[in-house]
């Protein structure tokens, strides 16, 4: 502020100097105030032009994504590379990590519908596929030993082919690609035989509440073999990652003195 303007200003706080004086200095001293404010206040359209860019700029990195993976099939970005971090981002920001701002509900839409891995560990359908590419190309077939986890994720494949409740289906894309390295879609005797039975029951306890199958019976027996499998009793062999899950599902009771 001017020295003669700091003197009027002062002359206008004792009470003296002209009316026309202190007109003049209210208003100055109202234009200050008025400038501060909107040069303290965020100007709205440069806000919305940031958030725009910023959508902007996410739209260019989600579509490098979309390329990527057309490209590669699968999410494996290596690093250091903006794309790799990119990704880390939008785990944080799913997350509600502090001072990451929060992906909108069409961002999320997109996303999921590439099956993107939320979890930085997380094995997606197109990584278990090509580690069944390299066991093809390697040895000729797709016999995968049953203590394999490729030997449970064929199992999961031939399920959700034929349909199973509680497996998403197939889609065009990933059946073809089965078919491309000839993949044995006819379950396997011990398959049907084990889904046949878990499938019973199931619809045991749909009608029982319970699963207190009758002593002696073929559930019976097929139960307790379960339990065989799941210690590691020898002449059984183990039951797979999935076989648990689907059992853990209807509260399956891995200790048959506890069941009531």
């Amino acid at each position: 502020m001017r020295c003669s303007h700091l003197l009027s200003l002062i002359l206008l706080q004792l009470g003296l100097g002209t009316a026309f004086q202190q007109r003049r200095i209210a208003n100055s001293v109202a234009f200050t105030r008025t400038d501060e404010r909107v040069l303290q206040r965020p100007s709205t359209c440069l806000w919305q032009a940031n958030r725009v860019d910023r959508q902007t700029a996410w739209n260019d990195k989600y579509q490098e994504l979309v390329d990527f993976y057309e490209k590669n099939g699968h999410f494996t970005v290596k690093k250091p590379s903006s794309l790799y971090t990119w990704i880390a981002t939008q785990r944080r920001k799913r997350r509600g990590t502090e001072g990451c701002i929060p992906h909108t509900d069409e961002q999320t839409r997109l996303l999921d519908e590439i099956e993107f891995p939320w979890g930085s560990g997380e094995i997606t359908w197109n990584d278990k596929y090509q580690e069944l590419v390299e066991f093809h190309k390697k040895n000729g077939h797709l016999r995968v030993g049953r203590n394999s986890s490729l030997y449970d994720w064929q199992r999961i494949q031939r399920r959700k082919n034929n349909g199973m409740k509680g497996y998403s289906p197939l889609t065009d894309d990933q059946v073809r690609l089965l078919d491309e390295i000839d993949f044995p879609w006819v379950m396997t005797p011990y398959e049907t035989r084990w889904d046949a039975m878990y499938q019973e029951l199931v619809e045991f306890k749909k009608k029982h509440g319970h699963l207190r199958a009758k002593y002696g019976s073929s559930l019976y027996v097929w139960q307790t073999v379960q339990r065989r499998k799941r210690n590691g009793m020898k002449r059984y062999s183990p039951l797979t990652d999935d076989q648990v899950r689907l059992l853990d599902d209807i509260d399956f009771q891995w200790d048959a003195n506890r069941e009531t």
